[in-house]
C-alpha cells in the first residue's frame, strides 16, 4: 500500500514523472492568482513510489487526521491522464465525503476555487462535481 505524505495544505501529488516541464508548468499555473486575487493553498508532492497513483490509492494512502476524516477536504493528482490530456485535468480525489461522486476531474486553473470553497466549507464537493462537462472535467461556472 502506497502511504501519502501528512501535507499541511491540500496536497497536489505528482503521480506521473513523464514530463517535467509540464510539472513545472502546472505547479506555476495552480499557484498564480485568480482574477478575483485567490490562490491556492497548496503542497506539492514529489516521490517516484507515488507513480501510477490512482483515485483508489490516494484514498487509502492518505493519512487521516481523526478516525473518519482527513485533515484536508480533497487530493489532486496530476496522473498519466492529467498528463497526456490537452489541458492537463487533474484527478481530484473527494477524501471525506462517501456517495457517488468520488471524484472528478478539473483544469489547472480551476484548483483555486476549489482549494477555497471547500477548505472553508463553502461549497461542497457535489457542487463541483456535479458541474464538471458531460467529459467528467470541471472547467468552473
Amino acid at each position: 500500500m502506497i502511504t501519502l505524505p501528512d501535507t499541511r495544505d491540500v496536497p497536489v501529488v505528482r503521480g506521473d514523472f513523464r514530463d517535467d516541464g509540464l510539472w513545472e508548468r502546472l505547479q506555476y499555473e495552480i499557484l498564480s492568482l485568480t482574477a478575483e486575487g485567490f490562490g491556492a493553498c497548496v503542497e506539492f508532492v514529489e516521490d517516484r513510489a507515488l507513480v501510477g497513483l490512482d483515485e483508489a490509492a490516494v484514498v487509502a494512502g492518505y493519512p487521516r487526521a481523526y478516525p473518519e476524516h482527513y485533515r484536508h477536504p480533497v487530493a489532486f493528482v496530476v496522473d498519466a491522464v492529467a498528463v497526456s490530456t490537452v489541458g492537463h485535468p487533474l484527478l481530484v480525489v473527494n477524501l471525506n465525503e462517501t456517495g457517488q461522486e468520488r471524484s472528478f476531474r478539473a483544469l489547472p486553473r480551476q484548483v483555486q476555487a476549489i482549494q477555497n470553497n471547500l477548505s472553508i466549507a463553502n461549497m461542497d464537493f457535489f457542487e463541483f462535481a456535479r458541474s464538471a462537462d458531460p467529459d467528467g472535467v470541471f472547467r468552473g461556472f
